[in-house]
């Protein structure tokens, strides 16, 4: 003979019901327009220019859409660090591209009063982190390659997260535990 569910039970089933909805729309969430690189750069004469390679994904997430873009500001770092995005932009672009396009801008501090060599500048790239596979930034005083790629999103991971949760929980509400 089955033993007939208990308020406890019930409840256990909804409260994990509920957490794998907010898990969810965490990870939607994570799609919109976001934060795809924050990062310090600086140039010196000799390692002029800024070299910013963004890289679009093969199919965007909006059919209709046919361009989309990222938008590069570079803030004093000094600035930035007392006040945010409040800070004064010294220098902002904005990258567009069609799907599977690689994109690649130069931006060089001598054609740009704003941009001092050996100060260094908060470089913040933003975008539709479902469209952009990968950014990077080379050159300046950088020591190497900066970059966001699309493998690190963490929406996809939260969900799984959330579905393994739900699915232990309910486990255990049948279980009788």
């Amino acid at each position: 003979m089955r033993p007939t569910p208990t308020t406890g039970r019930l409840l256990s089933v909804v409260v994990v019901v509920l957490a794998l909805g907010a898990g969810l729309l965490v990870g939607l969430g994570a799609a919109d327009t976001s934060e795809l690189l924050n990062e310090t750069v600086e140039v010196d004469n000799e390692s002029d220019p800024l070299t910013l390679e963004v890289e679009f994904v093969d199919e965007f997430n909006d059919t209709n859409m046919t361009e989309t873009g990222v938008d590069v500001t570079f803030y004093n770092e000094t600035e930035f660090n007392e006040t945010g995005t409040n800070a004064t932009v010294a220098h902002s672009l904005t990258v567009n591209g069609t799907e599977s396009d690689t994109i690649v801008e130069e931006v060089y501090f001598e054609d740009h009063a704003a941009l001092e060599y050996d100060t260094e500048y908060r470089l913040i790239v933003e975008g539709e982190d479902a469209d952009v596979e990968r950014v990077e930034v080379s050159g300046g005083l950088l020591g190497g390659i900066l970059g966001y790629n699309a493998d690190g999103s963490p929406g996809f991971g939260v969900g799984v997260a959330v579905v393994a949760i739900a699915a232990a929980g309910m486990a255990r509400a049948r279980g009788g535990s």
